[in-house]
């Protein structure tokens, strides 16, 4: 099926918001969450440019774990505990329990909890049942399982490092400890990958009933080496209207077999949404620590050297590990604060935008809104602005005109 016959019939009276699942619970204002970037990987995937480090050296492991508890130890965090703490990567699960252990002590230490949702993500093959049992033990409440495809071809094709059979054995395993939530991740759009073998690891996905899933259209990026594969002809580039059709019959499916979407990429069943995730699109405030990490504080973002000896070598010093900020006025916050809450299935909420901000986000952008309207990508009502399901498809689209919209009036009467 092809893109423009799926959205042919869209129009500016879709009515989008009827029947969707109902909207989440938004974390409170003050809420904030924790991110901890651990970069060490046993193999770099294919299509990869996150900063990461190929190294398995305790030594090594054992001083970034010191690092990122000493860089902790100096910063101002607020006086209650977080909503969530997010260890991700990397591969995180290298680490082993008492290292999680450890960061997770030194949450619990100043702020008396690590909040309700704890996650590590963990791929195939580095972790056994003893590691899961010291995960759950040390306080992980979410583990986050990164499949990206059932097929053993794919997954070499990938660079991953592990096969279908480690995917089940890591699985299993999650389901005897007894994590409350196991999420699983997939990509779509790889390179000569067929539509059978999509379906083949949905239904595979369906079938292991992980808690969460999400679903990652692939995307190709510069200095990787599947850039590289495609530049030399050794893979095609991928085909994104295909793709997309695979996203529209996968988010299909899994709504039907009970995992409801609830953003772009996600789908969870009741109450086992991503907390952490949620924190970015409400635009809260959360920690980053470690190599590379980022960090928002509400009005000001900024993020960590990207290079292992420069993130280790600073913090030893006593000095900042940050390499780099930037500051948003008002109305970036506003602008940015419309396309993070539109990648919410539920959409963005009017009554909050407008205790953040103290205005309602429909005037303010009123001429793009407008226009995305006409053009069948969002709708709206009293309460939500949303994307109908063309502008799903066409998220980047949307996000790319709000990025750049003019103010049309700031919440103070005055013109933009």
């Amino acid at each position: 099926m092809s893109h423009q016959g799926r959205d042919g019939a869209a129009g500016p009276s879709q009515p989008c918001l009827e029947g969707r699942v109902n909207p989440l619970r938004e974390p409170a204002l003050e809420a904030w969450g924790v991110y901890i970037h651990i970069p060490f990987c046993p193999v770099r995937c294919t299509y990869c440019d996150f900063p990461t480090v190929l190294v398995r050296d305790e030594e090594v492991t054992t001083a970034y774990v010191d690092a990122v508890i000493r860089e902790w130890s100096g910063e101002r965090i607020p006086h209650r505990p977080p909503l969530a703490v997010y260890l991700g990567g990397g591969t995180p699960s290298l680490l082993g329990p008492d290292a999680v252990d450890r960061l997770l002590g030194a949450i619990r230490q100043r702020t008396g909890s690590v909040g309700a949702e704890v996650t590590l993500e963990a791929n195939p093959g580095t972790v056994d049942q003893d590691d899961l049992n010291g995960f759950r033990q040390a306080g992980i409440t979410r583990l986050s399982i990164g499949v990206q495809a059932l097929q053993d071809r794919l997954l070499r094709e990938m660079n991953r490092g592990h096969g279908v059979d480690a995917v089940l054995e890591t699985l299993a395993a999650a389901k005897r400890v007894g994590f409350p939530t196991v999420s699983m991740d997939a990509i779509y759009g790889w390179p000569g990958q067929t539509w059978r073998q999509w379906q083949e690891t949905v239904e595979e996905l369906i079938r292991l009933e992980p808690d969460h899933v999400s679903l990652y259209q692939l995307q190709v990026e510069p200095g990787t080496q599947l850039y590289r594969k495609i530049r030399r002809h050794e893979l095609a580039p991928p085909n994104f209207d295909e793709a997309a059709d695979m996203a529209d019959w996968a988010s299909r499916r899994l709504t039907q077999a009970g995992l409801a979407r609830y953003e772009i990429s996600s789908f969870a069943r009741p109450g086992r949404h991503g907390r952490m995730n949620q924190l970015y699109w409400t635009l809260n405030p959360y920690v980053g620590l470690g190599m590379a990490a980022h960090a928002f504080d509400g009005r000001r973002r900024w993020w960590n050297a990207r290079s292992l000896h420069g993130y280790l070598n600073r913090v030893r010093a006593g000095r900042d590990p940050v390499a780099g900020s930037e500051e948003l006025n008002r109305p970036a916050l506003m602008r940015e604060y419309c396309w993070l809450g539109l990648r919410q299935v539920s959409g963005l909420t009017r009554q909050r935008f407008g205790q953040r901000f103290g205005a309602d986000a429909l005037p303010v952008f009123h001429r793009v809104w407008e226009e995305l309207r006409q053009d069948g990508l969002i709708t709206w009502d009293a309460e939500r602005i949303a994307l109908t399901a063309r502008g799903l498809d066409l998220a980047n689209l949307v996000m790319g005109r709000l990025i750049g919209a003019p103010l049309d009036a700031d919440g103070t009467g005055k013109r933009g």
